[in-house]
């Protein structure tokens, strides 16, 4: 084996740390038979909201392809609806979409106990802290 310490890494331990977090959000978003991306597409549709693909996917910071892949799914299980108007798509929930929102948001509010639970609730504030101003010095927002 190799003398590496992957652990001086910056990709290897957000990778690590970020597998973790992962599966924790999918364990819970899979007892609705969602994917934790697909949760958070619906979540960030209010119940009449009439947006883009490319509206979700900057709220999302997600690839367009990575959201047309979703919502393609999502429409065919029944939780949204895709409109073309002229050029422009428009993303809509459903009756089933807008009834679970209340779920999601129940979820939701669980897995951010469980993440502070499992981390201490400064620890976790200050590593989603540190994430966020991070992200945002580096993208100059």
């Amino acid at each position: 084996m190799s003398n590496i310490n992957f652990e001086d890494c910056l990709y290897f331990s957000s990778a690590r740390f970020n597998r973790i977090v992962t599966q924790m959000s999918d364990q819970e978003f899979k007892r609705l038979g969602l994917s934790s991306t697909s949760a958070f597409i619906l979540m960030a549709l209010n119940a009449d909201d009439v947006v883009s693909p490319s509206e979700i996917a900057d709220q999302l910071y997600l690839d367009r392809s990575t959201i047309t892949r979703f919502l393609d799914k999502l429409e065919r299980d029944g939780y949204l609806t895709r409109t073309a108007d002229g050029r422009r798509v428009h993303v809509q929930l459903t009756s089933a979409g807008k009834l679970l929102q209340p779920q999601l948001k129940i979820i939701w509010s669980a897995l951010n106990e469980a993440y502070q639970q499992l981390l201490g609730k400064p620890s976790e504030e200050r590593i989603r802290t540190l994430l966020n101003t991070t992200y945002n010095h580096i993208t100059k927002k």
